[in-house]
């Protein structure tokens, strides 16, 4: 259905619109010269704009129907964008966490929706926090199961020092997850003001100069004395009238034409669901733009917590070679003293060997340890930054299940994503679903047309409304919220998949947690025996009363003593950053 009201009339030009035109009457100055000087120049080809008094032939499309295909075709364009760019985008799927214990942290976190999926505008797509390890197995590469992670920008100068807060704050600004995160959220921005210009007027200003030639014939007049297309006269009269002489050929001649064109959306539900959902998807592109930022801060502590166990076990390799050097030296003393044999030196020798290689292993593996971190924040690689904070057993209670669960469950942001994604779609599905409702426009234009600027000008306008009813579309429609009603069902079957792996994570990270303590506790149990173990093998050896072999065994004994609680120390921090990933804080996370 189309309801049209044209009106054009022709007014004498005032000044003031003649200086307003002015501006765009330069624009075709050149023009029009060069038509007036060659008569005879080819007719242009660019079509006058419908309502513009100098139409291209007879007849034009109603008023407002070209500001209506231009909007459907930036419409389509922005569509066929965001799909485009959502088939670019690695679909991120939840990982299976792995539990903390063996050498092992599993972050939290997992579990985060995919809010979006083809077709559907402005919809960013999140990643998961992957699982990481602690200590030589810890991934090198820069990245977590296909998730970047390394830093985009680097610092120019690194810091003296490094505390694990400082390393998150540097990370965030500077990591590549974080970043395109951001740019993802800025890009969901772009894309709800360009559904939102579907909302506002579109006004637009055109000029033209044409030289041109008509050949009327082809209009459907013919020359006087001719017959028509019908078969009939001309209709120039009867009685022995004379039919008034109607060339077959007119022009060359000049026309210039120079207006302002509007339209406006006076009633599109279509479109204002649409601003709706794409303000929802910008919510969810917020939302997963702060859990990249979580995801970040987890793997930055986790680079610093592994950096730090390096350089632990870099000192106990040092305590156990400086050991060794002694033990070397007092087997020789007593060898020389005609206590101990030859046999007992070489072994202390070969143990002493044992521990420079381990030391330089030790060594090798923390200073890949520290390419990581710097990697990971954004340091220059071989820094010599200070980390200030060290691995340590806190004495603080390990809160139960029911103290963790109920502010993990509000804190998750993967839950509060899933929560919006379906907000969203919902959203989608009513916009889909609306495109079978009228839409009503007007359009109109306004503006000069003359033979050239300033010459023989008139005023001339139209303006319309537009009533376009859908009737028939094949299914399309239907289809599209069919599919807007799978995806949000789909959403809402996630959410309870991520509220189950949200209370999953909390418990493991809680069983992790108290064993880590008790690691620690029997380490340091295993550290004092293995020294009063080798203080009194030392005094055998010194009396002569035994040979060095149960020196080295306790030798032995206190260094896997002190590797142990090394590693306890290591699990146990990953232990407690679990627990801050599983409850949404790993931000607030400290050593």
């Amino acid at each position: 259905m189309l309801v049209c009201m044209r009106k054009i009339y022709s007014l004498p030009g005032s000044p003031f619109y003649r200086a307003a035109v002015a501006g765009l009457g330069l624009l075709t100055v050149t023009l029009s010269a060069a038509a007036q000087s060659n008569p005879a120049a080819p007719p242009a080809t660019r079509p006058a704009p419908a309502g513009s008094g100098q139409p291209g032939g007879i007849g034009g499309p109603p008023v407002g129907q070209q500001q209506q295909q231009e909007l459907q075709q930036r419409q389509q364009e922005m569509q066929q964008t965001a799909q485009q760019q959502q088939m670019q985008r690695p679909p991120a799927g939840p990982p299976s966490p792995a539990p903390a214990g063996a050498g092992q942290m599993a972050p939290a976190g997992q579990g985060a929706p995919s809010p979006g999926g083809p077709g559907t505008l402005g919809e960013p797509s999140g990643t998961t926090t992957p699982p990481a390890q602690v200590g030589n197995a810890a991934p090198r590469g820069g990245t977590m199961m296909g998730t970047p992670t390394g830093a985009a920008r680097t610092l120019a100068v690194a810091p003296a020092t490094l505390s694990l807060p400082e390393a998150m704050t540097i990370g965030l600004e500077n990591n590549l997850t974080t970043l395109l995160a951001t740019e993802r959220a800025t890009e969901a921005r772009a894309l709800r003001q360009q559904v939102r210009s579907f909302l506002l007027p579109n006004i637009t200003g055109t000029a033209y100069q044409q030289n041109r030639t008509l050949n009327l014939v082809a209009q459907g007049l013919v020359p006087s004395g001719s017959q028509d297309m019908m078969g009939g006269g001309t209709g120039g009269g009867t009685g022995g009238t004379a039919p008034p002489l109607i060339p077959s050929f007119v022009g060359p001649f000049n026309t210039f034409d120079a207006r302002l064109n509007f339209s406006q959306a006076l009633l599109n539900i279509a479109a204002l669901r649409q601003y709706k959902s794409s303000a929802a998807a910008v919510r969810v592109a917020d939302l997963t733009a702060e859990l990249a930022r979580e995801q970040v801060a987890t793997f930055v502590a986790l680079a610093y917590l592994t950096a730090q166990r390096g350089s632990l076990d870099v000192r106990a390799a040092r305590a156990d070679l400086v050991l060794a050097e002694a033990l070397r030296q007092l087997a020789q003393k007593q060898r020389d003293a005609g206590v101990a044999n030859g046999i007992d030196v070489v072994r202390a020798e070969v143990r002493a060997s044992q521990q420079r290689l381990r030391l330089a292993q030790a060594e090798a593996s923390a200073t890949q340890d520290r390419l990581d971190l710097e990697r990971a924040v954004g340091l220059p690689q071989g820094s010599a930054t200070v980390l200030t904070d060290t691995l340590a057993a806190r004495a603080e209670a390990v809160p139960t299940v029911e103290q963790a669960l109920a502010p993990a469950q509000a804190a998750r942001l993967d839950a509060r994503i899933a929560e919006q994604t379906i907000a969203q779609k919902e959203l989608d599905r009513r916009a889909r679903a609306a495109a079978r409702y009228p839409i009503i426009s007007a359009a109109g234009d306004y503006g000069q047309s003359a033979v050239t600027p300033f010459k023989n000008d008139r005023i001339t306008r139209t303006y319309g409304v537009t009533l376009s009813v859908p009737v028939f579309d094949g299914g399309y429609v239907g289809g599209r919220v069919k599919a807007a009603l799978s995806e949000q069902r789909q959403a809402e079957l996630q959410l309870g998949n991520t509220r189950g792996q949200v209370e999953q994570d909390v418990r493991q990270a809680l069983i992790g947690w108290n064993l880590a303590a008790a690691q620690v506790r029997a380490a340091d149990e295993q550290l004092t025996l293995a020294d009063l173990e080798l203080a009194l093998a030392t005094q055998r050896f010194r009396a002569g009363v035994a040979d060095n072999l149960e020196v080295l065994q306790a030798q032995a004994a206190l260094a896997n003593a002190r590797a142990l609680r090394v590693q306890a120390l290591a699990q146990y921090g990953a232990a407690r950053l679990n627990f801050a990933a599983a409850t949404g804080t790993a931000q607030s996370f400290r050593l």
